[in-house]
């Protein structure tokens, strides 16, 4: 493709669309974009990641260049000057060509930038070169901003990151495509904060595409990875909320890292179906030359007798695992494989490193319906934790746990289903995923004994390694336990027969918004007074 049917894809005004009563210098000089007689310069890409390989110049105008960058200014005027050559021309035109390691797209949009310090092109959804989906976007914008950070345009790398932000903020699964370019970048620490960031808050929204404002209410706790899996499945075949991105778009190296970042709330469920959703559908060719994988002790002779007894109890449980009976030496050694991310070969480097990081998991901690379902069927778990698993699910299972219906609070997130986990001041605590201010909390239910003495149910958030019942909660409903009946401190889920979580009786504190909700206990008893 010649230099003008490269630049022909980038949007500019010329002279003659505007009346000359109402052109300024801004109109004028946007008007020399992509002008061929004033052209003394072509940008060259040397890179066609991204980008499209049939760009091959990117017209400009040196003065322009080196006005809006100091770094153009001593390439093409300074101390670089000497650097340049001409021997590359294959024209009489005296048009200098400068060779720069990025895609032609990202050489057009930068000087679009320049000239008129806007990215129509791009941003604009009736532009004529606008026909990128929303995490092709992304992707060529975190590009961009690094070769705004190298070419010292601030104004460039500033529009590009509050652009970013508001995309993610819509759709919160393009979080994981900025992160994955950022990282190929060497100035993209700034932009994988902000990535980081927005997962950090919204794991299930940026790693699993979860609708919370459409799905939530739709979610059945009798199999919450189903109902996950569903609305995924739905979004990564087109049908959902957000335009890709995800887990899928990550590569092997960062995966560890986001899915089990301590500041993230994500539950091990959803730790869980990344990593299988990530086996599925990753768009990169990995190597397990990236991960040290350990080498696993040839400790048959000692546990044989422990995994056939493990063997005989899941072999009805776990139709589709493929167990041996012995630990293997070392990892399997994959097929070979094309450079294809679908390629079968491909698929069994993924599976490898996913079991490895899937070792990383609390599979105590994940509900049992979906441990005996979705995580069996996976072929990620080992049969040795698969039956720890089991075990621990047993001896939770003794415990009748309970559930509490929380319905008609003023503030309306707090309202739903909160399932028995954990014991506070020897009384069970109920908790509920939710969303809070744009970012996935855990909702609780729990007594608490304050610094007077007195003690009070409470509706609360308690941060992430924090204990309940501190200043550092985030409180929206208390009810002290002298309402109604008294209260002891036995409890009827733990031997007690008279410690009961009041209907009644609750009130407004801090941030929680008027009418008090109504409390109703599945499983167990509630005291109405």
């Amino acid at each position: 493709m010649s230099a003008e049917e490269a630049a022909s894809d980038s949007s500019g005004s010329t002279t003659s669309d505007v009346s000359p009563c109402t052109r300024d210098i801004l109109t004028d000089i946007h008007s020399l974009l992509n002008d061929e007689e004033l052209t003394d310069i072509h940008l060259m890409p040397e890179s066609s990641d991204g980008g499209d390989e049939t760009v091959t110049a990117v017209p400009a105008i040196k003065a322009l260049l080196a006005a809006r960058s100091p770094v153009f200014r001593r390439c093409l005027y300074g101390e670089w000057r000497e650097t340049q050559s001409n021997h590359d021309n294959d024209n009489d035109d005296d048009v200098l060509q400068v060779k720069l390691d990025y895609s032609g797209r990202v050489l057009q949009l930068l000087v679009e930038f320049c000239f008129t310090d806007k990215l129509t092109s791009l941003t604009d959804s009736n532009a004529k070169s606008n026909s990128s989906t929303l995490e092709e976007k992304v992707r060529l914008l975190t590009q961009l901003n690094g070769a705004a950070h190298y070419f010292d345009i601030p104004k460039l790398e500033h529009d590009i990151q509050k652009h970013l932000n508001a995309m993610m903020s819509q759709h919160p699964s393009l979080a994981c495509a900025i992160l994955d370019e950022a990282s190929k970048v060497p100035s993209g620490e700034e932009l994988g904060l902000l990535a980081m960031e927005r997962i950090h808050d919204l794991p299930k929204a940026a790693l699993l595409l979860w609708d919370h404002n459409h799905q939530q209410s739709h979610c059945n706790n009798s199999n919450i990875a189903s109902t996950i899996n569903n609305a995924v499945n739905n979004a990564y075949n087109g049908c959902g909320w957000g335009e890709r991105g995800g887990v899928i778009a990550l590569n092997a190296s960062l995966l560890e890292q986001v899915i089990f970042d301590e500041q993230s709330s994500a539950s091990e469920l959803t730790k869980f179906l990344c990593l299988q959703k990530w086996v599925e559908g990753c768009r990169h060719v990995v190597s397990l030359d990236d991960f040290e994988l350990p080498r696993k002790m040839d400790d048959s002779v000692d546990n044989v007798g422990e995994e056939e007894e493990e063997d005989e109890i899941l072999s009805s449980r776990t139709p589709k695992l493929k167990h041996s009976g012995k630990a293997s030496v070392s990892p399997p050694s994959p097929p070979a494989y094309k450079d294809d991310a679908l390629s079968d070969g491909q698929h069994e480097q993924r599976l490898i490193i996913a079991r490895h990081l899937a070792e990383k998991l609390d599979l105590s901690l994940i509900p049992a319906s979906d441990l005996s379902s979705t995580i069996t069927e996976s072929n990620l778990i080992s049969a040795h934790d698969l039956y720890q698993a089991y075990r621990l699910q047993a001896l939770n299972a003794e415990r009748s746990k309970s559930r509490v219906f929380v319905e008609g609070a003023g503030l309306a997130e707090v309202n739903g289903t909160y399932i028995q986990g954990g014991v506070h001041e020897g009384m069970p605590m109920y908790k509920k995923e939710g969303v809070w201010r744009g970012r996935e909390e855990v909702f609780r239910i729990f007594l608490c004994t304050f610094s007077n003495g007195n003690r009070s149910w409470s509706l609360s958030i308690v941060p992430k390694g924090k204990a309940p019942g501190k200043t550092t909660d985030i409180d929206f409903y208390e009810c002290p336990v002298s309402y109604g009946k008294s209260v002891g401190l036995g409890s009827p889920l733990f031997g007690g027969s008279d410690n009961l979580i009041p209907n009644k009786g609750w009130k407004l504190v801090s941030y929680g918004q008027s009418p008090v909700p109504k409390f109703s206990l599945v499983g167990g008893c509630l005291e109405d007074a």
